[in-house]
């Protein structure tokens, strides 16, 4: 194997250093045919309305918004900050990479369309042409300096697979048929840079490619467990991140979009070999001996959950372009594993599974990273909507709790907590990085940074959640979510968690599909139209409502439950406290003042629910489900 392994590279260094000559000519695509600030505008129009008071995803995506166009370096290409300081002497941003700057784009557009903001839009519009101006004709995408990221002058596969999806992302937004130009290039690129090994294929862990066909390991940063590229993986754990398996999914993703948008079957079966060497034994866990059955037939993952869950996400795209059912459910069972290693009705996701084993320390079963945890929204939709399952609990629960928790949006306690004075040059700083997320404990964030890859990612899960709120189709509009959103077809008004409450402003649908969540009792539902009392039939989880009328109001009401349930998190015993999904209050509390404290939600007790008169945003374009 080690000699076949040797043969392949040497081949494919004599490829890539061929084409890297074609890529010193002038490209043929041009950056300005596909940059246009104008047609990056969010689409749709602003209305008034008086609202309750309640999470609005909606005003969460403009934080995030604001982080990700500010967290930049306009003068280092647009590089990301990976990490902002904000506890201890050295606070402020740290370790510069270009690894996030294309997950920053990619989300940029879904953030905007459920919002309406073009705050930044012009820094947006310049990260954009910072990132193509280094893609060449050989469709690679080459890092202009080094920072905490593989080394100047090699192209990441991932990156550049992340850069696909912005601009999958930017063609939804504006319909520019030029973007599919540059996706084909940069999928071609995939291609060309791949090792194939049998019936396999992989890209180097966490390394880039330079333009002699070597292979470079990232930066600053020692594998935990070794690994030397561009040796195949032997097992997921290897490396820095354990992201064996992650290092190859953005990619099969990409080409399989490439395959669904051009029809061209060298990308779908190059995503399938990368799809074989994931289902290698070695990526999953080992559990033949002890249950009885191979973890690599049922999702048995261990270790890093933010990438094996990334896993998940490109194998069910995999799974629904090829029809695979098989597959479809193996991904189902690795939702599953998430779920029984978390606490999914608090959104509560470890980062690690098993990290002992891993060479990892122990403190990372104490700790959940926004990554992982955005990642069971965006996979719990994916699945709902393939009709694997009814996950909108689990999105919900999530959203409802620890995903926002862990967005920093106190800025006043935010500086309280690190003795930095609101009004000072680094109070000032600090409303450039609000909208951020932490790395949290149960009861407070536990680590004094918010990390660039988790504010992106946490921020991404926003939009899939939005998304699900409200469907329409032919005339039918479905409510999976009681989430506030306005939307062209229906505005959902939702009461919770203060009240048992949702007002439904019926403005196209002639039907409504309206899914009561697990925890009411359907017994005790109530419904009004105009008014008048209503008594819809109950199929599954959705009550029917037939004949609607345009400007039909709906009010469904019911009962919020109040429960107290005990969980254990590493050792410690947890009381929470819901009314209805939400968390209201844990016990035991983090007491360290330098942490920022979560769950503070006293206010969240009350019996009614406070009113606003608020503009809402209503997108006529939404950008489509399917970039991660």
């Amino acid at each position: 194997m080690k000699h076949r392994n040797s043969v392949l590279c040497t081949y494919f260094t004599a490829v890539f250093f061929l084409s890297s000559n074609v890529s010193q000519a002038e490209m043929s695509l041009k950056v300005e045919d596909v940059l246009n600030l104008e047609a990056m505008k969010p689409q749709g129009e602003w209305v008034e309305a008086i609202v309750p008071a309640t999470l609005d995803l909606a005003e969460k995506a403009k934080l995030s918004i604001n982080v990700l166009t500010n967290n930049v370096d306009p003068e280092t290409y647009y590089g990301v900050y990976q990490t902002f300081m904000f506890s201890g002497a050295d606070q402020g941003p740290r370790d510069l990479t270009w690894n996030i700057t294309p997950k920053n784009t990619r989300t940029l557009p879904m953030l905007r369309s459920m919002s309406g903001s073009d705050y930044n839009l012009e820094v947006e519009h310049n990260i954009l042409r910072a990132l193509l101006s280094e893609v060449r004709e050989d469709g690679q995408m080459y890092y202009p300096f080094d920072g905490a990221s593989p080394p100047k002058g090699t192209s990441y596969p991932q990156t550049n697979a992340l850069t696909v999806f912005t601009m999958l992302n930017n063609h939804h937004r504006d319909g520019n048929p030029l973007w599919l130009d540059w996706i084909d290039l940069l999928c071609k690129g995939l291609r060309s840079s791949v090792i194939e090994l049998e019936d396999r294929a992989y890209y180097p862990m966490q390394s880039g490619l330079a333009a002699d066909g070597t292979w470079h390991f990232m930066l600053g940063v020692t594998p935990i467990i070794p690994y030397t590229p561009p040796d195949e993986p032997l097992s997921d754990q290897q490396g820095h991140e354990g992201a064996a398996k992650s290092d190859q999914v953005r990619h099969l993703t990409s080409l399989v979009k490439h395959y669904q948008l051009t029809g061209d079957e060298a990308s779908l079966a190059l995503a399938k070999k990368l799809y074989r060497f994931c289902m290698k034994p070695g990526m999953w866990i080992d559990t033949s001996e002890d249950e009885g059955y191979p973890g690599n037939e049922h999702g048995m993952w261990g270790g890093h959950v933010h990438n094996n869950m990334t896993c998940l996400m490109a194998f069910l795209e995999l799974a629904q372009t090829t029809d695979n059912d098989w597959l479809k459910q193996f991904v189902r069972e690795g939702y599953d594993q998430a779920i029984r290693n978390g606490i999914v009705r608090m959104g509560w996701y470890p980062m690690w599974t098993r990290p002992v084993k891993y060479d990892r320390p122990a403190s990372l079963l104490e700790v959940t990273e926004p990554c992982a945890v955005g990642d069971t929204v965006v996979l719990g939709v994916k699945l709902s909507d393939a009709g694997l399952g009814d996950y909108w609990d689990d999105v919900d629960s999530t959203i409802r709790n620890h995903l926002i928790a862990q967005q920093i949006s106190d800025l006043e306690t935010w500086c309280k907590i690190s003795s930095v004075d609101l009004d000072s040059a680094t109070g000032e700083m600090r409303k450039r990085y609000l909208g951020g997320f932490g790395c949290g404990g149960p009861s407070s964030i536990e680590w004094g940074y918010t990390p660039g890859c988790c504010t992106v990612n946490g921020a991404q899960a926003f939009y899939y959640a939005w998304h699900g709120i409200t469907r329409f189709d032919d005339g039918v509009a479905t409510v999976n979510l009681f989430l506030n959103r306005a939307s062209e077809w229906m505005d959902i008004d939702s009461y919770l968690p203060f009240e048992g409450k949702v007002v439904l402003h019926n403005k196209k649908a002639h039907t409504a599909m309206v899914r009561i969540p697990r925890w009411v009792d359907t017994e005790k539902v109530t419904c009004k139209i105009n008014s008048d009392p209503a008594n819809p039939p109950l199929i599954g989880r959705y009550l029917l409502i037939a004949n609607l009328d345009r400007g039909a109001e709906i009010v469904i009401e019911f009962p919020v439950e109040e429960r107290s349930d005990k969980y254990m998190i590493a050792g410690t015993e947890y009381t929470l406290d819901f009314r209805g999904s939400t968390v209201v209050d844990i016990s035991p509390r983090q007491t360290d003042p330098s942490k920022y404290p979560i769950y503070q939600r006293e206010h969240l007790k009350r019996e009614m629910a406070p009113m606003r008169k608020v503009k809402r945003f209503v997108a006529s374009k939404v950008i489509p489900l399917g970039t991660f």
